[in-house]
């Protein structure tokens, strides 16, 4: 059996997905899988990957479900000690694996490692998509509920640590940064700063599908961690009323600028709930009222049913 199973779900990104897949076979740690989870793709991926001369490679074709699905698929395909996840579209450098596992292996107490990303883009610009500072070793629930910073890309988890979590496939983004934070509930992170995945951006082809945040994923993840899940028991209840209520402004301010009126009162509202105090709150709610009612309906933000797959540790 391969030590690490390397999870890549596609759709439609033929010749991204086959760089991402080489990026992976250059790997100077060669134990490992390569399960590309191609999600309904209408291109010629499929071709495309079976032309790549590697036993390594275990490719699958499913009906489109959306990255979440395809996570979910990929692990249950998963032969490896460790998972690690690489989207279609980014790349790592040939000794990441070698890096990441021999820090998560010197660590028993750690579920999952981490590191940075370099955002690359066509005219090759570069930059950090976070600061080494942000990032946090250890018990780390808190610090992720605040602000959410580990890409699912960067990641290695022991296997047996992932026992019982999925990402929910009711949310077309935002199920990463969801699986996260319940992940970190059960195990310690470990941050690994001597390395950084490749992250292409603005590439042209079949681009991150639902990747805007003119949705409420975001928040609908995080009340329902704090509602529904244990969260109030780990997350003072200050820090939860000022990450909400700004959540909710941010995104108030993100319908008014498209208009639409129902929407941007609504979270401007809920803004207020959280943070009554906060005089931009009502700045916000004010600019709403202002708009004209021509390009107006509420977003689909029910919050999501809690998934029963977490066993929460309060340290």
């Amino acid at each position: 059996m391969p030590k690490v199973s390397a999870i890549i779900p596609t759709y439609n990104r033929a010749t991204l997905v086959k760089e991402a897949v080489e990026s992976v076979l250059a790997q100077t740690f060669r134990d490992f899988e390569v399960i590309v989870v191609d999600d309904g793709s209408i291109d010629n991926t499929r071709s495309v990957i079976e032309t790549m001369d590697d036993n390594r490679i275990r490719y699958f074709c499913k009906n489109n479900g959306g990255c979440a699905s395809a996570r979910n698929f990929g692990m249950a395909k998963a032969h490896g000690d460790f998972i690690a996840f690489l989207d279609s579209d980014d790349l790592w450098p040939k000794n990441f694996l070698q890096v990441m596992l021999n820090h998560l292996e010197s660590k028993p107490e750690c579920g999952c490692v981490y590191c940075l990303v370099t955002v690359t883009y066509p005219d090759g610009q570069k930059k950090e998509s976070y600061r080494a500072e942000y990032c946090k070793s250890g018990w780390i629930t808190k610090d992720l509920f605040k602000k959410s910073f580990i890409w699912i890309q960067t990641t290695l988890f022991r296997k047996n640590a992932l026992e019982g979590i999925i990402f929910d496939e009711s949310m077309r983004n935002g199920a990463d940064n969801d699986v996260l934070l319940r992940f970190s509930t059960r195990f310690q992170f470990l941050f690994v700063p001597d390395i950084q995945i490749i992250f292409r951006a603005e590439h042209g082809i079949s681009p991150r599908r639902d990747f805007s945040s003119i949705n409420c994923n975001s928040i609908r993840f995080l009340e329902r961690f704090y509602f529904r899940l244990g969260g109030d028991k780990l997350i003072p209840k200050n820090i939860a009323r000022k990450r909400l209520g700004h959540k909710y402004r941010r995104l108030a301010k993100k319908y008014t600028a498209e208009g639409n009126r129902t929407a941007a009162i609504f979270l401007s509202k809920q803004a207020i709930n959280y943070l009554p105090l906060c005089m931009r709150m009502y700045w916000a709610l004010l600019r709403a009222y202002l708009l004209s009612k021509q390009k107006d309906g509420m977003p689909d933000w029910e919050m999501p049913e809690p998934l029963g797959d977490v066993a929460y540790n309060v340290y």
